[in-house]
């Protein structure tokens, strides 16, 4: 495949920007309809949309009580271990 054009390589610098939603309307629509019609973009934009559900259907999937638990005490353990080392 060639080296991307100026304009895809615009796009996948600011698709960071425009899955967080930080981008105004204009930008959105500009990265809309380029990967709307660009076989290199589009998929990068597809791919990184799952990816982004993905984790943020995994962030509110209760942990279970055993994986809480541990990770409450590593926490307490790694505070503690601070405290002393700062005495």
């Amino acid at each position: 495949m060639s080296a991307p054009s100026s304009e895809c390589t615009a796009i996948l610098a600011e698709i960071s920007a425009y899955l967080d939603g930080e981008l105004d309307a204009i930008a959105c629509a500009a990265i809309e309809a380029h990967c709307s019609t660009c076989a290199r973009c589009a998929p990068v934009l597809q791919g990184l949309q799952r990816t982004v559900g993905l984790c943020r259907q995994a962030a509110r999937a209760p942990l279970p009580d055993d994986v809480r638990a541990r990770a409450q005490e590593s926490v307490r353990r790694l505070l503690d271990e601070r405290r002393r080392s700062d005495v």
